[in-house]
């Protein structure tokens, strides 16, 4: 581990006890392939272990930095931020699809298992990916139940951070935002059209999530450490070839690993990226 990366990881496992993932396929360690009794997400030797990845997962890096730590990982492939708006769906052995817990019954879930959080516990939640996939993508993995904006999915998961913050007593919480998702491959497949509408909806859920985050950090006030991680310009930085100019820079496909999945090495790069964050802002 280089110097400092070994010094943010001991202030990390010096600051905080648990660490506490909600969110999608971004940070599942295989709760999906949990699920789905082993049938999702396959092929297994493209799927790492029921990573959506072809190795470790950002989440799966800073846990194993903050060890000893206790890391508990309520994240689910295909989920979204509430299911009573719109649910992610994945495959049973038997062909039937289930829904996903978003990240309201993630919460849920959280407040049965442990109760109140303690001062000591760090949550990280990245989720809105699927959400908006939805806007764009009318086949079996969503189910909408109902219409809605960007605005309203950000305005509803600031919702569930409130209620992590007044109700569950959560102190420390990291929102991360969503990935430049007009930069995948999936995406970039549907024509400039469909790119041009994806880039615009998660802008403007980025932004909402972004000026709500501040807006929920001044009204719970000192008591509370409330922060926001910018993944989208983070994985622009690291997602892009370089041409010989700044308007040749392209998407890096060998980042991913299908249509929508980030491998191993890209999710290195944003660990580093969200530890150095933490170390630096939350500790």
């Amino acid at each position: 581990m280089p110097e400092d990366e070994l010094a943010y990881a001991r202030l990390l496992s010096t600051r905080y006890t648990r660490l506490v993932f909600l969110g999608d396929s971004n940070a599942d360690n295989g709760n999906v392939l949990r699920l789905t009794n082993g049938a999702h997400p396959q092929p297994s030797s493209l799927y790492w272990q029921g990573r959506y990845s072809d190795g470790k997962v950002w989440a799966d890096y800073l846990a194993e930095a903050a060890s000893p730590a206790v890391a508990i990982n309520l994240a689910y492939g295909c989920a979204t931020i509430d299911n009573e708006i719109v649910s992610g769906t994945v495959a049973m052995a038997d062909g039937r699809r289930v829904e996903v817990p978003s990240v309201a019954d993630q919460t849920g879930e959280l407040e049965q298992r442990i109760g109140r959080l303690n001062p000591t516990d760090l949550v990280l939640i990245q989720v809105g990916s699927n959400d908006l996939n939805s806007l764009i993508d009318s086949g079996p993995y969503y189910c909408r139940k109902r219409e809605f904006t960007p605005l309203q999915l950000a305005e509803r998961l600031c919702q569930i951070i409130k209620h992590l913050c007044t109700q569950l007593g959560a102190r420390n919480v990291l929102v991360m935002n969503v990935r430049p998702r007009e930069d995948y491959p999936g995406v970039i497949a549907l024509g400039p059209e469909l790119r041009e509408l994806t880039r615009q909806a998660t802008a403007l859920f980025n932004a909402t999530v972004g000026n709500g985050v501040a807006a929920l950090q001044t009204a719970l006030g000192t008591e509370v450490c409330l922060r926001l991680f910018d993944t989208y310009s983070v994985q622009k930085q690291i997602g892009l070839v370089a041409g010989a100019a700044d308007s040749e820079r392209v998407p890096d496909p060998t980042l991913f690993i299908d249509g929508c999945h980030l491998g191993t090495r890209a999710q290195a790069e944003i660990y580093w990226h969200v530890l150095e964050a933490i170390a630096r802002d939350m500790i």
